[in-house]
């Protein structure tokens, strides 16, 4: 169905939605009501809601749920060189028959795939990959055989056809011992490593697609299947459509599908091999809450898995390298994974001979870096502030967002593209027919419907609410305070107090954030009266909300009032008992206002306080345990301790440099080294500094930042110390009008302009200069402090000058 045909898309989602709660009886019924091609699309919908993902279940992977369909293909109907004999089942891509081949003078079997009506592909791109899954030659791989377009241009498949069982099906019929379970499981792995050899990467490996034949060998099907529906110019990665439960961290974000993928899926099969169940929760739970734990949370080792299913292997074999092993295959970095399916395979030798396993040294010291459970507005951006902190200035609320939502790439956590798309098409129940949908028309849609759809009640509230989080997972402030705005007017979740208290606080957040304070306030108050007492999800709400307080009186100038909010850091530790990362958040934030309100010795304590958090918690190497760091070089500055600062700066850009690569933290790690150095009189190593940070800056923020034009006021700065005037004035020149015209930049601007003109021997000039980068640092109150400090030192230098 074509994106833009409302009327269709309109019905078929009217329908789906009638019918999605029915039982099976009734669900027939009703679907025998629908026109035909409305009732096979809501069909095919139906079984993405209840995550089948390409071709599950049954003896190939294949079951439905919904009533039985008439099939496409009569027995009997000759496709290519084959003759149907039977329907298999249905699936993501379409049908799948039993067939035999057309030739008397031998009998060969096939599982013909006969892909759905809408599966468009060019027939070059067919071809190519026919000849690619062509070379795919293994024992344990069930192997392409033919493929075509049939007269009415659909496009079918022949594969091997495997009588046999799912992984999962064998391991609760026999309850294998564990040696036969990993036997099995490097079957698969070698399989995997043949196509791997053969620059093809599988993309969907999950149980449904491993079958355990009569001989108790594994195969593993479905190559190339869903690489139809993938784009034409990625040759050899095979994959347009994924199961959510087997799909990595980099197939819901932006980061590149390799061999790490897979390796990611073979951790997967082995972590239910040995539990019996799968680590991400059942199919029942809300997107936001399953994506996000895929993206972010850790899991625990198959031996501490929650629900252990009947057909567990005990845990007390499992623990120690055999957790290792498949939490190494299931880090969120792939970098972290095993290179290659080789190097899994020779931890599982090592494993059987009593060697140590290489995961076990990759296992200690191995630190938490994930981001926030919840992407918050109010999180202040240190990087940006401190920024305009070394500068004396302090960037707009607005800008700093800007930076905090241009964050560090961490571990690809960050990273949200188009293939996200993919899963949130399947698991918002859009099948098929969203494929040419971006990301945010996608939401947009189930935003819609679920604005129709959701009712008073508890469930509904979570899910509106998981809606407005998906929203801001994505950025999109305006569409999350619209979503927000209207769930709320329509009573959705009114039946909880505390999903509407959420619903309230979330809107009062993001209006903020878009500079609508008109309502914040009583948003607020209303969703505190609503909280019932007493309880831990109340008290974490309620901190929320304190948050967003304070940050409105930072809008509105009351910095006294912000940290009378926040300060009650014993408050906080409760509220977050157990989520350390929201109490470094809690940290962050009251720093920014403890530094712009220049209350520093009090800074000492919150750092110190941090300190034995992250001692306890080893998250000094997440996001909110460097951003502290670089509050501690900023804090030492200003406070004249500039040696230390140094210190704990090199230290700084050394870790973030090697754990997270090159990021809008790493430009303001420089940045703030830049200016340390500055002081300092070391202009070659400033220089080194500032000239890496600014083309980063630029990348990240954009050329007009804040931060990057003051980075340009920076480097003139450098360039005048230096004894290059003429090259100075020439850099000053090229911002000097848009620095004015921002005001916290004009007292930066003059400051520059008279290091400039102390370089040059102008006496009066400089002066001049000074006295009014002083007027303008005096003029910003507390936040003007370390500016003045500036103009001190700058000043007793010009009083030197003949």
């Amino acid at each position: 169905m074509a994106s833009n045909d409302s009327g269709r898309w309109d019905a078929i989602m009217a329908a789906f939605d009638a019918t999605a709660s029915l039982g099976a009886e009734a669900r027939a019924e009703a679907l025998g009501k629908l026109a035909p091609d409305i009732a096979r699309e809501v069909e095919r919908m139906l079984a993405a809601a209840e995550l089948t993902g390409v071709l599950d279940g049954g003896p190939l992977g294949l079951v439905g749920t919904a009533a039985p369909q008439p099939a496409t293909l009569a027995e009997g109907a000759r496709i290519g060189g084959f003759v149907v004999e039977r329907l298999l089942g249905r699936g993501g891509m379409g049908e799948v028959y039993l067939a035999t081949r057309d030739d008397p003078s031998f009998r060969q079997q096939v599982a013909l795939k006969l892909l759905r009506v809408d599966m468009a592909v060019d027939e070059k791109l067919f071809a190519r990959e026919r000849r690619m899954l062509a070379r795919l030659d293994h024992p344990h791989i069930a192997h392409f055989i033919d493929g075509g377009v049939t007269p009415e241009g659909r496009l079918w498949m022949a594969m091997a056809y495997v009588e046999g069982e799912t992984i999962s099906a064998w391991v609760r019929r026999a309850n294998p011992s564990l040696e036969a379970r990993i036997a099995v499981f490097r079957q698969v792995c070698e399989a995997a490593a043949h196509a791997h050899a053969n620059l093809i990467v599988h993309r969907d490996i999950k149980p449904s697609n491993i079958l355990i034949d009569r001989q108790g060998r594994a195969r593993l099907l479905d190559f190339g299947v869903a690489s139809l529906a993938e784009d034409p110019d990625r040759s050899g990665v095979t994959g347009g459509v994924l199961t959510l439960h087997y799909a990595s961290p980099e197939q819901l974000t932006a980061g590149p599908v390799t061999v790490a993928t897979d390796i990611h899926a073979l951790g997967l099969i082995l972590y239910v091999l040995l539990a019996d169940t799968q680590p991400w929760g059942d199919s029942g739970s809300p997107l936001s809450t399953l994506v996000r734990r895929i993206v972010e949370d850790e899991m625990r080792g198959p031996s501490r898995a929650e629900n252990r299913g009947a057909a567990a292997i005990p845990a007390a074999r499992v623990a120690g390298d055999l957790d290792a092993i498949v939490l190494k295959a299931l880090r969120k970095d792939p970098a972290e994974r095993y290179p290659g399916v080789a190097a899994l395979l020779a931890d599982l030798d090592a494993w059987a001979e009593f060697r140590p396993v290489a995961a076990r040294a990759a296992t200690q010291g191995y630190r938490i870096k994930r981001f926030l459970r919840r992407y918050r507005w109010q999180v202040a951006a240190a990087a940006a502030l401190v920024l305009t902190l070394t500068g004396g200035i302090i960037a707009t609320t607005r800008q700093a967002n800007i930076a905090e939502a241009e964050r560090d790439r961490a571990l690809a956590e960050a990273r949200r593209a188009d293939s996200i798309v993919q899963t949130l098409t399947l698991t918002l129940a859009q099948g098929g027919s969203s494929e040419n949908l971006t990301f945010r028309q996608t939401l947009d849609q189930t935003a819609k419907r679920l604005l129709e759809t959701l009712d008073a009640s508890e469930r509904s509230g979570a899910t509106a609410n998981a809606i407005g989080d998906l929203y801001i997972f994505i950025q999109d402030a305006a569409s999350a305070q619209a979503f927000l705005d209207a769930a709320l007017s329509k009573g959705i979740g009114k039946d909880s107090a505390v999903e509407t208290a959420r619903l309230k606080a979330s809107l009062a957040d993001v209006e903020l954030f878009t500079g609508k304070q008109d309502r914040v306030a009583a948003l607020l108050d209303e969703a505190q009266a609503m909280l019932p007492p007493g309880t831990p999800v109340s008290a974490e709400v309620a901190e929320s909300i304190i948050s967003t307080r304070a940050s409105l009186a930072r809008r509105q100038g009351d910095l006294d009032k912000a940290l009378a909010l926040v300060g009650d850091l014993d408050r906080a530790e409760r509220a977050f008992a157990g989520n350390q990362s929201q109490l470094l958040v809690r940290y962050n934030n009251l720093l920014v206002y403890l530094v712009e309100a220049n209350r520093l010795p009090e800074a000492d304590k919150v750092l110190a306080r941090a300190d034995q958090l992250m001692a306890k918690s080893g998250l000094g190497d997440t996001i909110q345990g460097l951003g502290l760091d670089q509050f501690r070089a900023a804090v030492l500055m200003r406070t004249d301790r500039n040696a230390q600062a140094g210190e704990v700066l090199r230290r700084l850009i050394e870790r973030r440099r090697r754990l997270y690569g090159e990021s809008p933290a790493l430009a303001s790690d420089l940045s703030l080294y830049a200016r340390q150095q500055l002081a300092e009189m070391r202009f070659d190593a400033a220089a080194a500094a500032a000239g890496e940070a600014r083309p980063m800056l630029a990348k990240f923020l954009g050329e007009q930042a804040v931060p990057v034009v003051l980075q340009d006021l920076v480097i003139a700065q450098i360039l005048a110390e230096q004894g290059k005037v003429a090259p100075a004035r020439a850099q000053i020149a090229k911002v000097e009008a848009l620095a004015a015209a921002i005001p916290p930049l004009a007292p930066q601007l003059e400051l520059t302009r008279a290091v400039i003109e102390l370089a040059g021997g102008d006496k009066a000039a400089a002066s001049a200069a000074l006295d009014k980068a002083e007027a303008g640092f005096k003029a910003m109150g507390p936040a003007g402090t370390f500016g003045m400090q500036g103009v001190a030192r700058t000043r007793a230098r010009v009083a030197k000058l003949p």
